[in-house]
């Protein structure tokens, strides 16, 4: 039985996030990975977020929790190489700013695809981020995000 390829990053530290910001993930609390045939590990993290740079289907949880600057929506957004995964988005609604604490979760999973490019075998790996899409500013108190190689 193969033991299965995992990541978990957590910041538990206070961040403030404008609208539109980019949330940090944090630090690597475990992993476990191996390379590939052209020495590339499966998972890489970047900034603020995770590269996922070999082939197969990864499972990502995001568990989140927060408040606002100010009453409304706050929505939490999981992006590919950039682009907004649609249905990878966590919603709460805040009515008493700055003291009001929700939790926010997505749960999806993402294929990373195989290719070959001019006869050669490579994965087209993909940068993961969570970003706040909502109109106001979020603090963020505790970020943990665990992906599973499957």
């Amino acid at each position: 039985m193969a033991t299965r390829q995992n990541i978990g990053l957590q910041n538990i530290g206070a961040q403030t996030v404008l609208a539109g910001g980019v949330i940090n993930m944090g630090d690597v609390y475990r992993k476990y990975c191996r390379t590939n045939c052209n020495g590339l590990r499966t998972f890489e993290t970047t900034g603020t977020g995770v590269r996922l740079q070999t082939d197969g289907i990864y499972h990502l949880t995001a568990v989140l929790v927060g408040s606002g600057a100010e009453a409304g929506d706050i929505t939490v957004q999981l992006f590919d190489n950039g682009v907004p995964v649609v249905p990878a988005v966590s919603t709460q609604t805040i009515t008493t700013a700055d003291t009001e604490i929700r939790t926010f979760v997505i749960d999806y999973k993402i294929l990373v695809d195989a290719s070959c490019i001019l006869g050669c075998n490579s994965t087209i790996g993909r940068t993961l981020t969570l970003e706040n899409v909502s109109d106001i500013e979020a603090t963020f108190s505790s970020v943990v995000v665990n992906i599973d190689k499957e």
